[in-house]
């Protein structure tokens, strides 16, 4: 199972450190609470191109294990669907505890359980569960977009 995640060294090293922050976050909560890779699987590097996001499997000895390359043109639709509604919700003026929010949030969700099944179907067997992908998915959108840059980013990390 994989019990270290990394960000590309390239992509890390060009990265903001609320940036670097919010990847932590998200690698923290995909090695506590899913369980991703299969048994040889110790470390995952996540990289990303205009083509691919990639994620690399490598043993607990450095030796590289699997590649797995999803689509961006696939994910692109899920990123930009929910970056629209967090826009959205950011231009809310009615509050945390309007409806209105409460469905914009909901919004939110169903456009990240979306991803989610998008992962699962390009990668199977990859996580245990929907959690596991719903996870992936939160790391997977912020290596592709800069979500701390957006006037929207509070709205991401409130309801995740």
């Amino acid at each position: 199972m994989i019990t270290a995640i990394r960000i590309e060294e390239t992509l890390w090293e060009a990265a903001s450190s609320l940036r670097r922050d919010d990847w932590r976050i998200s690698i923290t909560d995909l090695v506590d609470e899913a369980s991703l890779g299969g048994e040889e699987d110790h470390l995952l590097v996540v990289s990303s191109s205009d083509e691919v996001v990639a994620l690399a499997t490598f043993d607990d000895a450095g030796a590289p294990r699997e590649l797995f390359e999803v689509s961006a043109a696939l994910l692109r639709r899920h990123v930009e669907e929910y970056l629209a509604v967090i826009a959205r919700m950011q231009r809310n003026d009615a509050g945390d505890a309007s409806a209105h929010m409460h469905t914009l949030d909901m919004a939110k969700k169903v456009v990240h359980d979306a991803g989610a099944r998008t992962l699962a179907r390009e990668l199977p067997d990859f996580a245990r569960d929907h959690e596991g992908y719903r996870r992936l998915f939160t790391l997977v959108l912020s290596v592709v977009v800069d979500v701390t840059k957006l006037p929207g980013a509070a709205a991401h990390r409130r309801h995740g």
